[in-house]
């Protein structure tokens, strides 16, 4: 979900194949790359995270389905 999660990712990765990234690079409608702690955000920090990460999760199932379904329909 950040810079810090991501490079463990990418320093297993090598072990096991892969390519890590990171998770908003998926969303449409949010600039930012990383998720924000939303401790610090209080309840409208919560629910700024909640838009994002779904945002970013049905940006990559478009993903998935160009990647892996469209080239069979």
């Amino acid at each position: 979900m950040d810079h810090a999660n991501l490079t463990i990712l990418q320093r297993l990765a090598k072990q096991g194949g892969g390519n890590p990234h990171l998770f908003l690079g998926y969303a449409r409608r949010h600039a930012e790359r990383e998720v924000p702690d939303p401790y610090y955000g209080g309840a409208d920090g919560f629910e700024r995270v909640l838009d994002m990460v779904e945002d970013a999760a049905e940006g990559l199932l478009q993903h998935i389905r160009q990647q892996h379904f469209d080239r069979y329909t």
